[in-house]
């Protein structure tokens, strides 16, 4: 054994990224996430997991400016990359919503809120999509993770 441990070193990862000024945290964060969607699924579940896995053991104020960014390149990216990437956290979130529970929902709801409108409505209509496309099962267990403010907004 390595002693390698994933959570860890995700946890590591977010924590460095949300300490960086922006000049420097945006451009890392675009690069990784333009990155996400050439990978393998297998590979996406892995780091969607650990990411939530790590997220709740990160302080809110630090982990609320690097979501922020995140939501704001997710926001910028093409359609195909960003549905990809969301709907790699909707499988994560729905296969173990445990990991969801654990995070700050209201308070990454209000970060979200707190975005542009144009952004804000990008990122909503492709949750809608991927909602839509979504098992009922999966669905299911997602909205019922999801504060109501967030189907409100969503309009479900």
């Amino acid at each position: 054994m390595n002693g390698y441990n994933a959570e860890s070193h995700a946890s590591n990862i977010i924590v460095t990224l949300s300490g960086l000024p922006d000049f420097l945290r945006r451009p890392m964060l675009k690069m990784r996430m333009s990155e996400f969607p050439r990978l393998s699924a297998g590979e996406q579940d892995e780091i969607v997991g650990n990411a939530l896995d790590a997220s709740p053991g990160i302080p809110f104020p630090a982990f609320a400016k690097l979501f922020e960014t995140w939501l704001e390149v997710l926001a910028e990216m093409g359609d195909v990359e960003r549905r990809a990437l969301l709907a790699a956290y909707a499988r994560g979130a729905a296969a173990a919503p445990v990991r969801v529970a654990a995070l700050h929902m209201d308070g990454l709801v209000g970060v979200f809120a707190g975005m542009g409108p144009a952004g804000r409505e990008t990122l909503l209509a492709s949750i809608r999509q991927i909602l839509e496309e979504m098992e009922p099962g999966p669905k299911r267990r997602l909205l019922l993770l999801m504060p109501d403010t967030a189907k409100e907004m969503l309009g479900v």
